[in-house]
């Protein structure tokens, strides 16, 4: 267990990274004083005049004043205030001096709070089991981070690499939590077929629906970036992995259930077996199905306001041949497909390991 947690934390320093090219950190110290921007200025309101002290890079320590503009429209605007930590971006000129501006408001310290919250009351619900659960999560993250988005950049192709992955998050995930036991074992058949099932019929539909990938403005205006890389395979990456985790969850409840189900009924079958985990896979595809399908429209909720908020101007057959939209429905539907998938696997395996231990 004590090499596990020195692996756990070494991954956790390995993910902390600090740039000091052009963006450092900042505090804003005071409020000097408001100025008026003129006349001839449409667009700002005011500036304002910040005290800030420049905390990493060359310069730390030193005290500097800044112009920060406050424009007419309003979504334009950071909110400033004393006391704050701020993201400076700094600019080298051709003398070799350097000027600084504010660019954002640094939000590193409050993910760290939040990110702490979850851990401890992770850690103090599930105890061990917990614990092994964020090393779990923190382990598939560095894989990704590591190992997947270089490879997708490098030119593999995106749907391997994410298979790879799905792989490596459910024998890494199921076998700090059970073990390499029958359940254990059981839900990774159950898992990963579910999720390749998903996988399949999202590039399948991908392609026949002619999809490029490029599902937003902000992706086409990246295009040049993205040279190299199978953007159209891109989606149903996103398929495997953003179900994963459901699949992999009712995978796992459907093996453990049957597990104690046998233990405590030593005489049931083979069949019998496969109908109660059909049984139980019923209850658990209805919330798991729900909770899959809203977290997509939870993550795009800002496009349905915008295609709501337009609904007049286009009709129902130009709404659902946007891009954006075809995609959140394919990941929405293939991933929840995926769950309808394992639960019959799940059952079927658990039936045939559960009762080959006995002789059946």
């Amino acid at each position: 267990m004590k090499k596990v947690l020195l692996s756990f934390f070494i991954l956790l320093i390995s993910f902390v990274s600090y740039s000091q090219e052009e963006y450092i950190k900042g505090k804003v110290l005071k409020l000097e004083k408001i100025e008026s921007p003129g006349d001839d200025v449409e667009d700002i309101k005011e500036i304002k005049i910040f005290n800030v002290k420049i905390l990493e890079g060359e310069s730390k320590g030193k005290e500097i004043y800044l112009e920060f503009p406050v424009y007419s429209e309003e979504s334009y605007n950071l909110d400033i205030e004393e006391g704050m930590s701020v993201v400076l971006y700094e600019e080298y000129l051709e003398d070799g001096t350097s000027s600084f501006y504010i660019a954002d408001i640094d939000k590193r310290n409050y993910i760290f709070i939040l990110t702490g919250i979850f851990i401890a009351l992770t850690v103090l619900f599930a105890k061990k089991k917990g614990l092994k659960a964020i090393i779990a999560l923190s382990l598939v993250i560095f894989f990704i981070y590591k190992g997947f988005l270089p490879g997708i950049i490098a030119g593999y192709s995106p749907i391997i690499l994410s298979t790879i992955t799905a792989l490596f998050a459910s024998f890494i995930t199921i076998y700090l939590m059970t073990g390499f036991t029958e359940k254990g074992i059981v839900a990774i058949f159950g898992s990963v077929l579910g999720v390749l099932a998903a996988g399949i019929l999202s590039f399948v539909f991908t392609n026949l629906m002619g999809l490029t990938g490029y599902t937003s403005v902000e992706a086409l205006n990246y295009a040049p970036l993205l040279k190299g890389i199978d953007v159209k395979e891109i989606i149903s990456a996103g398929v495997i992995l953003g179900s994963m985790g459901a699949v992999m969850d009712v995978a796992m409840s459907i093996s453990s259930a049957l597990e104690e189900l046998k233990e405590r009924d030593n005489s049931i079958s083979k069949k019998e077996l496969f109908y109660s985990g059909m049984r139980i896979g019923s209850d658990v595809i209805g919330t798991m199905v729900n909770t899959l399908i809203l977290a997509y429209i939870g993550s795009g909720i800002l496009s349905s306001i915008f295609i709501y908020l337009q609904r007049d101007q286009y009709p129902i057959i130009r709404i659902l041949n946007f891009e954006s939209v075809i995609v959140d429905i394919l990941r929405a539907l293939c991933g929840s497909i995926g769950i309808l998938i394992a639960v019959p696997v799940t059952s079927y395996f658990s039936g045939i390991f559960q009762t080959k231990k006995d002789g059946e």
